[in-house]
């Protein structure tokens, strides 16, 4: 394994195919902070995070104090949930602000692609899935998640994989911000608070939209990042 640094994103596949990753953040002396699928934010050994599978390193942090001192910040019990508040977004909320998964993202755009060209979203729906700029996005989708298990650097995986985080990552936040609307508000409503469960239902769903689309933009900005970063090492290697 690579010397780490502190501010590290760590990523190992603990599944026999290896398929399903799990997420840490590195802050130094051997340890991990994340968030166990038991709902748990805690800091642990390299060997614990791993348990017993390979350790790689997704992406370093500009910001790694910042990063670590607000993942303990967060120390304890919070809920967890596979698609909405998973050890992924947590340590991507950490160091970017931004609380995403690949993971989530890849999935929600196979299975709405998937959905539509069974039908199951309509015939318009699924005359559109079926189109070349559908077959485009999700042949990008499928180079990023291929990429992310073969352990391409990130920005690599960022640049394959923008034309499918078009679709994959407002997808992803459409279903979040759907989630948790409709979880805050039927939490009202089950205590009797009417309108406040309307209030929540409003909000949430501006909310949600507007973060939908800023996600959209967001997945913009960072492919050409990714790009500008590619030719700029590159550019580099070529002078050396």
């Amino acid at each position: 394994m690579q010397a780490l640094q502190l501010g590290d994103h760590l990523v190992t596949n603990i599944d026999f195919l290896g398929l399903t990753e799990h997420h840490g953040l590195y802050v130094g002396n051997g340890n991990v902070i994340h968030l166990s699928k038991q709902g748990i934010i805690e800091e642990i050994d390299l060997q614990q995070f791993a348990g017993g599978h390979k350790i790689r390193v997704k992406k370093s942090s500009l910001f790694p104090h910042q990063a670590i001192e607000l993942a303990r910040s967060q120390l304890g019990h919070t809920p967890y949930g596979v698609a909405t508040n998973n050890c992924e977004q947590f340590v991507n909320e950490c160091l970017e602000g931004s609380c995403t998964s690949n993971q989530v993202s890849n999935l929600t755009h196979v299975a709405l692609q998937g959905s539509a060209r069974a039908g199951l979203l309509g015939s318009s729906a699924s005359k559109l899935a079926t189109g070349t700029v559908a077959n485009v996005v999700l042949a990008s989708t499928a180079a990023k998640m291929t990429g992310e298990y073969i352990g391409l650097p990130d920005n690599v995986n960022t640049l394959l994989g923008t034309p499918g985080d078009l679709v994959a990552k407002p997808a992803e936040c459409l279903l979040k911000g759907t989630t948790q609307t409709l979880g805050e508000s039927y939490a009202c409503l089950s205590q009797g608070e009417i309108t406040d469960a309307g209030i929540k239902l409003v909000t949430g769903s501006l909310e949600t939209g507007l973060n939908t689309v800023l996600t959209a933009a967001e997945v913009g900005v960072n492919g050409v990042k990714a790009g500008a970063e590619l030719i700029s090492n590159a550019w580099h290697w070529l002078r050396s």
